[in-house]
């Protein structure tokens, strides 16, 4: 089997309501469909997703990227080639969500050809995962109804709560998110990197009388001494996501020793050099989270699959594989389902998942 062409289709769905965070907003899913073609009929697809606040890549850039540069690389190539195609890519650098896309696509190929879930190739520990939702900023009122509604809902059994702007806001909306959720519901927060380290102590010392489980980069993540001080003046884990991009970057985080978890985004480091980082944290006593990346269904399930196969990414955490909800439409030929706050991976091959190819016509942007 050889790869005979790449095709890379740019596409924008609506969200229901912005998504905000410390750093920034998105108002919908702007990304590229990727398929690859194989001289065998076989055709894999995945998603690349573009963030410029965290990488640097637009939605052109990545697709003149593979275009030009990663596409012509792998045509010829067998999709099992995977540390050649690997060593190929490391001529052209960062590139992160261009190069993990075609990473993803090769193995829905994979796993198509063999007739087997991405899932089972990985590791197969378990068909499903749990999932949390992640509640963007907003009022305090808009964040303890969307909270109800949604563990209501798809019986979420975890939120994610982003933080980072007013702390003091922030200690009230966690407060309010307890009492009204209760003591069954596994909360933590996301600060982005927006507070100092001195005002991270301070609110999340009082955050922490309402039995949050874990706070993700509270702080700026260049600011590695302040990090460690807050690391240790804390009786709870921290998670690394911005500081923790590359395998080569979850090492160095590993010898710092500021995080007792790390968030894997399948949309920056694909399978293969996602793996790598799971193993790495197997073997330091970190545990691993599928974070979310603002994915449509065919990146949450690739997300899923990942996590699914693994006990350091599916038993301890839950993923936050649930973005696609927020979308106001979906390009899949079968929809996603959440059920009491599980999603259930089948044993169609590769991702196991189709494109509606009249539904992602109305969203095509050329």
């Amino acid at each position: 089997m050889k790869i005979s062409a790449i095709e890379t289709i740019p596409f924008r769905i609506p969200l229901k309501k912005p998504s905000k965070w410390a750093r920034g907003e998105q108002l919908a899913a702007e990304h590229l469909l990727v398929k690859i073609f194989t001289d065998e009929g076989v055709v894999g697809i995945s998603e690349a997703l573009p963030r410029p606040t965290v990488y640097g890549e637009s939605i052109e850039s990545i697709k003149y990227a593979i275009d030009q540069w990663l596409g012509p690389m792998v045509i010829g190539m067998d999709p099992f080639e995977l540390e050649r195609i690997w060593d190929n890519f490391h001529s052209i650098a960062w590139n992160p969500a261009a190069k993990s896309s075609i990473d993803i696509a090769l193995h829905d190929i994979i796993g198509k050809a063999l007739g087997q879930p991405c899932y089972k190739l990985f590791g197969c520990w378990s068909n499903k995962v749990s999932l949390s939702w992640n509640i963007g900023l907003n009022s305090l009122v808009e964040m303890v109804k969307e909270g109800l509604e949604m563990v209501e809902a798809y019986g979420f059994k975890a939120i994610k709560l982003k933080t980072g702007i007013d702390p003091a806001k922030d200690v009230e909306m966690v407060k309010a998110i307890r009492r009204e959720l209760g003591e069954d519901i596994l909360i933590y927060i996301d600060a982005n990197q927006g507070y100092d380290p001195y005002t991270a102590l301070k609110a999340i010392h009082k955050m922490m009388e309402y039995n949050i489980a874990f706070v993700e980069e509270p702080c700026p993540v260049r600011d590695i001494k302040g990090r460690k001080m807050v690391s240790e003046k804390l009786d709870i884990p921290l998670m690394g996501d911005e500081s923790c991009l590359t395998p080569a970057d979850v090492a160095r985080e590993i010898d710092a020793g500021c995080l007792r978890i790390i968030s894997i985004k399948t949309a920056r480091t694909g399978f293969s050099l996602s793996k790598k980082i799971i193993h790495l944290c197997e073997e330091a006593g970190i545990r691993n989270l599928l974070g979310l990346q603002g994915e449509t269904g065919i990146g949450s399930i690739s997300s899923a699959h990942l996590c699914a196969a693994y006990k350091n990414t599916n038993f301890y955490y839950p993923s936050e594989n649930s973005f696609f909800l927020l979308l106001t439409d979906d390009i899949l030929k079968k929809p996603l389902e959440i059920k009491e706050g599980f999603l259930e991976l089948t044993d169609a091959p590769g991702l196991g998942v189709e494109i509606d190819e009249a539904r992602f016509k109305k969203f095509r942007m050329n």
